[in-house]
């Protein structure tokens, strides 16, 4: 039985998928299985799994186009290892950090889940001034992971019975984009966590990327859920409009990137969902970074360059 199973989930990702695969045969722990868990591509996929099947190490599970959390669901019944880590077909890896990783939850044997920091790079592989999270946070982090994901997919490395106990991704959310969160935070509520503070993790931003209005509409989605259990445990006195308008906020401040309108138009929503939020940290953060020009942004670091 492998050490590790990677759960490499992909829909038409053809043009990064070698350089993510090279990243995962490039790490220093080797006793590992890729499952490359094809979600319906048209592209060349297929082919270039079929070159990379050359190592034996490497599974190719294609199925129709069924969303990501479907598929990521359908590379975990297939994996044989009691450790699962994730992987999108854009992204890469430190060749140290599942040997980081793993070492991490062996010194931690209560611990569910470890992740990374993850570097932000541009779709040539340059780095880009943005890494999240900015702090990191372990143990008991629930009611902190309420009130914003702070993983990466790609950094989070699980065991595999918090999965049994948790359940998979959830099919049924009404949009994708904040699935993973909607996980991370069902194994928090019942499980320690823990996490390397090196980047080990390098998360590829480029036009192919989920659009902003969809993470967001997943986003508020996950918060609903959440706040409509009644088992959810007390999350840090916040309240559903409080949790919605804190999203929308942390939204309103990312997308002057691409149109100061739009996140003037966010801002308002956050306004309108719970006005006392205009008090919180992260509405002085998308303040500040809706009034100052791109330029000085990007000198503080807040925007790629």
């Amino acid at each position: 039985m492998p050490r590790i199973s990677i759960v490499l989930a992909t829909h038409n990702q053809a043009r990064w998928l070698p350089e993510t695969i090279t990243s995962v045969r490039a790490q220093t722990l080797t006793d590992w299985e890729l499952l490359v868990v094809d979600d319906g591509s048209t592209d060349d996929t297929a082919e270039v799994a079929a070159r990379a099947g050359a190592d034996t190490r490497i599974r190719y599970l294609p199925g129709a186009r069924r969303e990501r959390a479907a598929a990521r669901n359908r590379g975990i019944a297939a994996a044989k290892s009691n450790l699962v880590a994730f992987l999108d077909g854009d992204d890469l890896w430190h060749p140290e950090k599942l040997a980081r990783q793993t070492a991490a939850l062996d010194a931690a044997p209560d611990a569910a889940l470890c992740y990374t920091v993850a570097r932000y790079v541009d779709a040539t592989g340059a780095r880009l001034g943005i890494r999240r999270p900015p702090v990191l946070l372990e143990g008991e982090i629930f009611p902190a992971l309420m009130r914003a994901n702070r993983m990466i997919l790609a950094s989070v490395l699980v065991r595999q019975s918090a999965l049994d106990e948790a359940g998979a991704f959830d099919e049924r959310l009404p949009a994708f984009g904040c699935e993973d969160w909607d996980l991370w935070l069902r194994i928090a509520r019942f499980f320690p966590v823990v996490a390397v503070r090196d980047e080990l993790t390098y998360y590829r931003r480029h036009a192919g990327n989920t659009a902003r209005a969809r993470v967001l509409e997943s986003g508020l989605a996950v918060v609903d859920k959440h706040y409509a259990d009644p088992t959810t445990p007390a999350v840090a006195r916040l309240s559903r409009s409080a949790a919605r308008a804190r999203l929308l906020w942390y939204h309103a401040g990312a997308a002057v990137e691409d149109r100061r309108m739009t996140g003037l138009g966010l801002a308002a929503r956050a306004m309108a969902a719970a006005p006392s939020s205009l008090a919180s940290r992260p509405a002085a953060g998308a303040l500040v970074t809706l009034a100052l020009p791109k330029f000085v942004l990007r000198a503080l670091g807040r925007l790629p360059g």
